[in-house]
């Protein structure tokens, strides 16, 4: 960063055209967020060339757009790691670099952790970067009204990309969108003042003029929200032009906290990202030629897509309803031709959630579409205003289980214990495509919450003889041992049937059903077997087979009960089949595993 600092402004320029290049070369491999990180190439530069990290605290919200900090900070050696096994984590980490402040991947929280260092660090800048779609976070709000503009040493930046994952959704990201430029107020605002002084105004007219300052600023910019709340705003500026940058954020004195409104475009200088900034907004690797990506599977998210179309055709009380995830949870055509119907709230989980249970109060049927991660945030929206009144909201847990590549901050393993904690909600997880498809027909008509888990993975086919709420299916019989698997760990038991039949003759079930579990058939079989393993693609603790392993004991049923999921830590980031490796939750490691534990 020394090397950085002694650059010329054409040098600098040269520098970002590089690391564009790079990226691009990376991510096309490695798969990854691009149009995030293309459109703050020149934002990054700025940032650590006026700035010394990591004494002064640079803060990403989400975190998906530092990779060229990653590379500007001692990283870029090791840029070709990322998203790998062992290398480079996809968000920022302290565990990983000195230069990442804060622990990110979900959008809301860099603000309210910058508003701390701000605190502990009061002779150190700290400088907060926030997409524009994040500012609609809840979170963000709370830390904007707390902070109300007193930390003269704190500088909050706005990336204006007009972009979420998809397209902006909400009132805030209106304010944002609006043309007419600040630094025309500004300079009125200095040339009235000029005036006054001149004359020799005396400070009757003052208070007036003052109060009129405030009527014009809120009126013509974007930026009289912040300046209402206290806050120094300027912009909105061109975000790519690097010399601009470097002078707004070098400027001193400050008087009060500072917000730069910059606007970017989510994937510039790479034409594909360019033209299609939500399908490069993260994606897998992709040839860079011609932008296509090189994965073409299908995945249980578009098998929840086109069953939804169905259930939107067959029923007008029917809504789709995502936290803006509409293309990654498999909505977007159904958006397409349901446009009234089909609604993005964007990145406020708890908010959709409550929505969703008065919609539902109405007699509405909503579906709420959010990956497994992200409904963590609205754990008490789920007890609050849906489970209370068993209101019937169906939430689709997308990503549930091990997610590949993005690490501890996205892997989907806790739904099965929190939501276990809440009374009245059913707990589905569908273990094959044919059954994902059986229990949302059967969703059109409950009359409680349900939960319903979908791994990001290849849909399993497997045909059952009957499909029926809260009740398990047996496929093979066995001597003194049964394993019951649930969800996505149906297929992986499946991959080795044989060899289990071979080794161990074991019965093996599916479990579709974690609330209601099937009592007559723990209550028929469980007391046949001498030991009954229970597999679960969720923590191990707290989880679906510990409340089998109370129930069969609330019983007296003598079978020993095995509880086999994830370890209780938090996941790195690696490939799906790598994750479940290292859980000995899939192949000859499984089986061994299994085989171990029942001859213990």
């Amino acid at each position: 960063m020394d090397d950085l600092k002694k650059m010329s402004i054409n040098e600098l320029e040269e520098l970002c055209e590089t690391t564009r290049e790079q990226i691009i070369e990376v991510v096309g491999k490695n798969g990854g967020h691009l149009g995030p990180n293309l459109g703050v190439v020149e934002l990054s530069v700025a940032l650590h060339y006026v700035y010394n990290s990591p004494e002064d605290k640079i803060v990403w919200d989400v975190g998906h757009q530092s990779y060229i900090h990653k590379i500007l900070t001692g990283r870029k050696d090791r840029f070709h790691t990322i998203r790998k096994k062992g290398g480079l984590g996809p968000f920022t980490d302290p565990n990983e670099s000195e230069h990442d402040q804060f622990v990110s991947g979900h959008a809301g929280n860099s603000l309210s952790a910058a508003t701390g260092l701000a605190m502990a660090n009061p002779d150190k800048d700290v400088i907060v970067i926030i997409g524009d779609a994040a500012f609609a976070n809840g979170t963000t709000l709370e830390a904007l009204n707390d902070i109300n503009g007193r930390f003269k040493n704190l500088t909050i930046i706005i990336n204006d990309n007009e972009m979420s994952i998809g397209e902006n959704v909400g009132a805030i990201s209106e304010v944002f969108n609006k043309v007419i430029n600040s630094h025309f107020y500004l300079k009125l605002r200095k040339d009235t003042r000029k005036l006054l002084n001149k004359y020799h105004i005396t400070k009757p007219i003052v208070k007036p003029t003052e109060r009129l300052e405030q009527s014009l600023r809120s009126i013509v910019t974007p930026g009289g929200f912040f300046n209402i709340l206290g806050y120094d705003y300027i912009g909105p500026m061109d975000g790519h032009n690097l010399e601009k940058l470097i002078k707004i954020l070098d400027e001193n004195p400050r008087e009060r906290t500072r917000v730069i409104h910059l606007k970017t475009k989510k994937g510039k200088g790479y034409g594909h990202a360019e033209q299609d900034p939500e399908s490069f907004h993260g994606l897998g690797p992709f040839n860079k030629e011609t932008g296509e990506s090189l994965s073409k599977s299908k995945i249980y998210s578009d098998v929840f897509g086109d069953k939804m179309l169905e259930l939107l055709e067959k029923d007008e009380k029917v809504l789709a309803i995502s936290a803006g995830m509409i293309k990654g949870t498999g909505l977007k055509k159904a958006k397409n031709i349901y446009k009234d119907r089909v609604l993005d709230t964007g990145m406020t989980e708890g908010h959709t959630i409550t929505m969703a249970a008065a919609l539902a109060k109405e007699g509405m049927k909503p579906y709420v579409a959010i990956y497994s991660t992200f409904m963590q945030r609205a754990y008490s929206h789920l007890i609050h205003d849906v489970a209370i009144l068993k209101l019937p909201v169906r939430m689709i847990l997308d990503r549930a289980g091990m997610v590949a590549d993005d690490g501890k901050t996205h892997q989907g393993i806790f739904d099965i214990a929190f939501l276990l904690t809440i009374p009245h909600i059913d707990i589905a997880a569908p273990t094959t495509k044919e059954e994902l498809e059986k229990i949302l027909d059967l969703s059109l008509n409950i009359e409680k919450p349900l939960a319903v888990r979908i791994p990001k993975d290849t849909p399993y086919n497997y045909e059952f003889s009957g499909y029926e709420y809260g009740k398990w299916n047996k496929v093979r019989d066995g001597k003194k041992y049964m394993i019951i698997a649930c969800g996505a760990m149906f297929s992986e038991v499946m991959k080795i049937e044989k060899e289990i039949g071979e080794l161990l003759d074991a019965a093996i079930v599916s479990a579709a059903w974690i609330r209601p579990f099937d009592i007559e058939f723990i209550k028929k079989e469980f007391p046949k077997y001498e030991k009954v393993i229970i597999l679960e693609d969720g923590i191990e603790k707290s989880g679906f087979g510990t409340e089998i392993l109370e129930y069969v004991n609330d019983l007296n049923i003598n079978t020993k009960i095995i509880r086999k999921g994830i370890s209780h830590k938090f996941l790195p980031h690696a490939k799906r089949p790598e994750l479940l490796e290292d859980e000995k939750l899939t192949g000859k490691s499984l089986l061994d595993d299994i085989a171990a534990k029942v001859r213990d």
